[in-house]
């Protein structure tokens, strides 16, 4: 799993990466330089949750910025410092996105027709 998410952690100045399910399982922790405090991944999930159905959104707080994106794959949780380069993270999430979109199987007489 940590091949998926290493274009996104080796940003500089990019801190950690989180990933949940919508019902709020982990799917997948890693902080490159240890966690400042000792929150746990619930209460990164549940700082996600209270932003209600928003799709993307971008906190910033003295020392760090917090970039949420929710999916139908699942939410993702980027934690940055203040000089990260914001565009690139959201760009190299939206390939990680995409990459973990579960191809689904094609049923019926379409299964003949893949491209």
């Amino acid at each position: 799993m940590r091949e998926r998410f290493r274009d996104l952690l080796e940003i500089d100045g990019v801190r950690g990466v989180l990933f949940f399910t919508l019902s709020g399982h982990r799917v997948y922790e890693e902080f490159t330089l240890g966690r400042n405090g000792s929150g746990s991944a619930g209460d990164w999930f549940a700082l996600a949750a209270c932003l209600g159905k928003a799709m993307e959104s971008e906190l910033v707080f003295e020392m760090v910025r917090i970039y949420i994106r929710r999916s139908p794959e699942g939410v993702l949780l980027v934690v940055m410092g203040l000089i990260a380069p914001t565009g690139m993270v959201r760009l190299t999430s939206d390939v990680l996105l995409s990459e973990l979109r579960e191809k689904k199987p094609a049923r019926g007489i379409k299964r003949f027709f893949r491209r």
